[in-house]
C-alpha cells in the first residue's frame, strides 16, 4: 500500500496542515492502508474517549464544581461535554434501575369488611359502579389489577428520564434567577446543572445497587451506605455550588436551600403531571 499523504481533505478538500482538517474536522485516515493500521487507529480512539470518561468522573467526583469551572475556562477537549455525559450517566442508571428494581405490585384493599361494620359502611365508601367497570377492564386488560400496576409502573419509569432532562434547564433557570448579579450567562448555568445532574445519577446507580445487595441475607447493614451516600450528595451539591459560585458560607446556604425548595417544588409538578399522563396512556391505550 502506497504511503502518500494527500494535502487536502478527503471529505470537503480543504488544505491539511495536520491529521485533522481545520474546515470540517475530519480526520484524514486511509481505508485503502492494512487492516492493522484501521484497528490501530480505532483502538487510539477507543482509548482516548475511554481516559476522557475515567478523567471527567474523578474530577467530577473528587472535587466538587472543579470540573464546570475547568470546563467554562476552555478545557473542554480534555472532558466529556456536559450534555454527552449526562445523557451516557442517565441511561446507565435506569438500565440498572431496570434490571434491579423489583416488580411493581398494586395493593387493592378489597374483601369483607370487620364484622359487625357492613351494615353502619356509609355509601360514599361504596364502590361505584364507574370504579367496578374500570377495575374491570383493566383486569380483562392487563390480567390483574396488580398486573395493571406493575405496567402502570415500568411506564413511568420509561418516561421519568424525559421529565428529568426536562427539569435540567428548568434548574439551571432557578441559578441563574439567584444569580442574577453574577452576571454570568444562561449557558454557564446550564453547564453546572448537566454536571451536578450526572453526579446525582452515579450517586443514584451505587444507591441502586447496594439496595439491591442489602436484600442478601446477613448483608442488611450495606442500608447503611445508602444513607451516608445520600448524605453525601448533599454535602457535594453544597460544596460544588459555593465552588463555581464563591460566595460565603452563609450566603450560599441560603440560596442552597432556596434553590432546593424551588426545584424540589418543580419536581412534585413534573411527577404529578407525568404521572397523570402515564396513567391516562396506560387505562385508556
Amino acid at each position: 500500500m502506497s504511503d502518500y499523504a494527500p494535502d487536502s481533505c478527503r471529505n470537503c478538500g480543504a488544505p491539511l496542515s495536520g491529521p485533522y482538517c481545520s474546515q470540517c474536522g475530519q480526520r484524514d485516515i486511509d481505508y485503502h492502508q492494512s487492516i492493522g493500521t484501521v484497528f490501530r487507529d480505532f483502538l487510539d480512539s477507543f482509548l482516548a474517549f475511554d481516559g476522557k470518561v475515567i478523567q471527567t468522573l474523578w474530577l467530577l467526583l473528587s472535587r466538587p464544581g472543579e470540573l464546570t469551572l475547568r470546563f467554562l475556562q476552555g478545557q473542554q477537549t480534555r472532558f466529556l461535554n456536559p450534555i454527552r455525559f449526562y445523557v451516557s450517566i442517565s441511561l446507565v442508571f435506569f438500565l440498572v434501575l431496570h434490571f434491579v428494581r423489583p416488580d411493581a405490585a398494586l395493593v387493592v384493599f378489597k374483601g369483607d369488611s370487620p364484622a359487625g361494620q357492613h351494615e353502619s359502611a356509609p355509601a360514599n365508601q361504596q364502590e361505584s359502579a364507574e370504579d367496578q367497570q374500570f377495575e374491570a377492564k383493566m383486569i380483562s386488560k392487563y390480567g390483574s389489577l396488580q398486573g395493571f400496576g406493575s405496567h402502570l409502573v415500568a411506564e413511568f419509569v420509561e418516561r421519568l428520564q424525559w421529565m428529568i432532562l426536562v427539569c435540567v434547564p428548568i434548574y439551571a433557570g432557578l441559578l441563574k434567577l439567584i444569580y442574577f448579579r453574577s452576571g454570568r450567562p444562561y449557558l454557564a448555568h446550564l453547564v453546572f446543572a448537566f454536571h451536578l445532574h450526572s453526579a446525582f445519577f452515579v450517586c443514584a446507580i451505587v444507591q441502586t445497587l447496594l439496595n439491591a445487595i442489602s436484600k442478601v441475607p446477613h448483608l442488611d447493614w450495606v442500608k447503611w451506605a445508602v444513607a451516608l451516600l445520600g448524605l453525601w450528595l448533599a454535602v457535594y451539591l453544597f460544596l460544588a455550588q459555593r465552588r463555581v459560585y464563591g460566595q460565603s458560607w452563609w450566603t450560599t446556604a441560603l440560596k442552597f436551600v432556596g434553590l432546593y425548595v424551588g426545584y424540589i417544588v418543580v419536581l412534585l409538578i413534573a411527577v404529578t403531571v407525568t404521572g397523570t399522563v402515564v396513567f391516562y396512556l396506560t387505562a385508556s391505550g
